[in-house]
Parts: C-alpha cells; structure tokens; sequence
C-alpha cells in the first residue's frame, strides 16, 4: 500500500504533491516538516503561538494523507490543526508566557 501526501497551499489556491511512502509513520513525518517549514518561515521575533497559529489557519499549507485505492481524504491518524497549534506553542513559548 502506497501513502501519498499532498499540500493544500491555502494562500495560492493549488494543491501540491509532496511524497509518496510505503508506511504512514513515513507520510506523517513528511506531513509535519511541510508544517514545521511553513511556521517557521512565518514566525517573526516575539510573535506568540495564537498570532502564528492564525497565520497557519489563514494563509497555510495542509497536508493531507492518502492511500492508493482508497476513497478517503485523509486517513486516520494525523490531524494538521494539532499537530500545528502544538508546534507554535513550542516555536513561540516564551512568547506567550
């Protein structure tokens, strides 16, 4: 079974394709590098996590996780919005304390 990832470039309107993996771990990690690439781009010195998270929410790029012969979207086990509100509170800590 083949796990193919693709990017949802909300700010450009497109949908990207990133990878294709044999396992999901595999697509997940790559999953979490398109959104750990595009918070820190975005991040600025001092921003806290809500101002980041905003950013993802407005102008991100979602990946999602799909498998060959399946009529799913996105399969289980991966949620973006988590995964990129977890990672600006890691990103911006001192920010928001």
């Amino acid at each position: 079974m083949t796990f193919f990832v693709e990017v949802v470039r909300k700010e450009q309107s497109d949908v990207l394709h990133i990878g294709e993996y044999d396992r999901l771990d595999e697509a997940i990690a790559c999953s979490k590098r398109a959104i750990d690439s595009f918070l820190l781009r975005e991040y600025q010195a001092g921003m806290t996590s809500e101002k980041l998270f905003s950013r993802y929410t407005d102008k991100g790029e979602f990946p999602c996780i799909f498998r060959d012969g399946d009529a799913t979207l996105n399969v289980p086990g991966f949620n973006h919005l988590q995964y990129s509100m977890a990672r600006c509170h890691e990103i911006c800590g001192k920010q928001d304390s």
